[in-house]
């Protein structure tokens, strides 16, 4: 009798890429419920055909798979990586642009900060409320903070705490960058990564209520902030200017 050959074993890489492919798409459909109920790793394992058993060495538990599957969710986000999303960072860049074909009176520093918070923050919003990667952030971070009862509480406590210091990192330097550019700096006493904290609670606090009532946090308000009038402004820049200007302060006068 003919013995069956034995299946070829896939390399423990390639099946956790694989895995995670096939999670991280059901994310993005369904998005990560607080119990994890939608990432069953029997499940999974089906869907993707890989073997039990190398996934088992892989990842003893669920936790342990969702801890990496969280991760991979924000490597696959290039927001995480440069702290805005594409469009958001050439909008960016190119009132930083502009900024630096200005005269350093501070009146012209206040311009160019207000015209770079205008252009980001409400794009930007719109790009962080659409990020399956911050959602599932979000999602998880409320759960902890209200003592609902989350899975691997202490893992994914551990690992979102990793997650938000990356972040807060490169947006400090990004902050570091940008005050440099349109002559600003930090007051004393505070730092990038403060200010780097300080805008990241409001754009997500504004980002839960938006869900709430888009059209309330949407409509323009119009307010006369200095040189340029009165001119429409999205709640959320609203807010992130006054964290800015409160945290920042022109340093054009000091060589004058």
């Amino acid at each position: 009798m003919r013995q069956s050959e034995p299946r070829s074993r896939k390399p423990a890489s390639e099946t956790r890429a694989r895995l995670l492919a096939v999670a991280v798409d059901r994310v993005r459909g369904e998005g990560l419920l607080l119990d994890y109920s939608n990432i069953e790793l029997e499940d999974l394992i089906r869907v993707s055909g890989v073997p039990r058993s190398t996934v088992f060495r892989i990842w003893p538990d669920r936790v342990a798979f969702v801890a990496d599957l969280v991760r991979a969710l924000f490597e696959a986000d290039p927001g995480f990586q440069t702290g805005f999303d594409g469009e958001t960072l050439e909008l960016l860049e190119g009132t930083l642009a502009q900024a630096g074909d200005r005269a350093r009176s501070q009146e012209d520093q206040q311009i160019a900060l207000r015209s770079m918070v205008q252009a980001t923050v409400a794009h930007n919003i719109v790009a962080v409320d659409g990020s399956v990667a911050w959602r599932a952030y979000r999602t998880m971070s409320a759960a902890l903070a209200s003592g609902d009862s989350v899975p691997g509480g202490a893992e994914i406590r551990a690992l979102l705490s990793e997650i938000e210091g990356a972040y807060v990192d490169r947006m400090a330097v990004m902050y570091a960058r940008v005050n440099g550019a349109i002559g600003f700096r930090m007051r004393q006493g505070v730092t990038e990564r403060d200010l780097a904290v300080a805008i990241m609670s409001v754009i997500d606090g504004m980002s839960d209520h938006r869900r709430i009532d888009p059209a309330f946090v949407d409509e323009p308000r119009f307010v006369d902030m200095g040189a340029e009038g009165a001119q429409g402004w999205h709640l959320a820049a609203l807010a992130v200017y006054g964290v800015y200007s409160c945290l920042t302060e022109p340093v054009s006068n000091d060589t004058a």
